[in-house]
């Protein structure tokens, strides 16, 4: 293709030459009628191939300059639009309201209730009526399953966290079996959360289980640990 596209390239230029010649030896060399007449023709022939020719490339080169300018504006058009469903889908998990259905929350406590009255503390960030409210809807949810569930409690114990899940905390060193059955739970729902370390100071009480509410981040994207 590269060869052949390099021979195509000289083509007009080389019947140019020709065609230069066939008309200098046209004018430039006695002949008869009939051979004057057979000359020109030749010239004329060449000359409309080369013409041809000429046009057949331009066309050639304006269609695949077309079709680079095309590829490009294609390409600049999808990292477009893909940014704008980017920031569409940010903009919808930020100002989505962090809520359990009562069809979720009637699931989650009729998965819980067989296992026990294991101990959880749930807690919100102070002063954010919406983590507030998603954490007693979860603290009820642990309560109907007849778990020893305390709160909602507010804290700032950890820190600025910001986060669309719920925030499990566990003090023990190897995740509990309230931690496990927990987060099968969460999982088992697709209650979107994030296992944490808690600080040092934080859950003094071995074997305590938080689950902390934080404020929505600003650019929010849910996280689903499994």
């Amino acid at each position: 293709m590269i060869v052949t596209g390099g021979l195509l390239s000289w083509l007009p230029a080389f019947m140019a030459i020709v065609l230069s010649g066939l008309a200098l030896a046209a004018c430039a060399t006695p002949a008869t009628p009939t051979a004057r007449r057979t000359r020109l023709s030749m010239v004329a022939i060449v000359g409309s191939v080369t013409v041809a020719v000429t046009v057949w490339q331009a066309s050639a080169a304006s269609d695949q300059i077309a079709r680079l300018i095309k590829d490009d504006q294609s390409k600049q058009l999808m990292a477009q639009v893909k940014s704008l469903q980017e920031q569409v889908a940010t903009l919808q998990e930020s100002t989505r309201v962090r809520s359990l259905s009562s069809e979720t929350a009637a699931g989650l406590a009729d998965y819980l209730r067989p296992f026990g009255g294991h101990k959880v503390i749930v807690s919100c960030v102070p002063g954010d009526i919406e983590a507030y409210h998603y954490a007693t809807q979860i603290a009820d949810a642990l309560k109907a399953a007849n778990w020893d569930a305390r709160g909602p409690e507010t804290t700032t114990i950890f820190g600025d966290v910001k986060a669309m899940g719920i925030n499990v905390y566990n003090n023990s060193d190897h995740p509990s079996e309230t931690v496990k059955i927990l987060l099968d739970a969460l999982a088992k729902f697709a209650i979107p959360y994030q296992s944490r370390v808690p600080p040092n100071e934080a859950m003094p009480e071995s074997e305590t289980v938080e689950l902390f509410i934080g404020a929505k981040p600003a650019m929010a994207t849910t996280a689903t640990a499994h």
